[in-house]
């Protein structure tokens, strides 16, 4: 942000500096009376300060992890129900093919499945 104003000019710079070297926020720095500016300003200076330079506000960042995970979220419970309906589609096929040997061992008098005892 460019400062337009003498008052912005004069203070725009002292409160970002004050914030990034002790980490203070605007409450802090309008309790301690560093600087004659409105906390809300000092909220707005360093919110347009971070967006320039690439930073966001730990609130912007959580909210953006939140909607990551939100989206992997999504993205994992599309997978499990993509999953489960292929493993109820086995499973019919499975049953199905169970039916089909069923009625040709009862149809022909041919045992199809190998028993479990049986030497080759």
């Amino acid at each position: 942000m460019t400062p337009h104003t003498e008052f912005q000019k004069k203070y725009y710079q002292q409160v970002i500096e004050i914030h990034q070297k002790t980490g203070f926020s605007p409450r802090k720095i309008a309790k301690l009376q560093l600087v004659p500016v409105s906390v809300r300003q000092m909220y707005n200076w360093i919110a347009i300060f971070e967006a320039e330079n690439g930073k966001g506000s730990p609130r912007r960042i959580m909210e953006a992890k939140k909607s990551k995970e939100q989206a992997e979220m999504e993205s994992l419970k599309s997978r499990i129900s993509e999953l489960e309906e292929s493993l109820r589609v086995e499973r019919l096929r499975n049953r199905l093919n169970e039916k089909i040997i069923d009625i040709a061992e009862a149809r022909w008098h041919i045992e199809i499945r190998k028993k479990a005892g049986t030497k080759r």
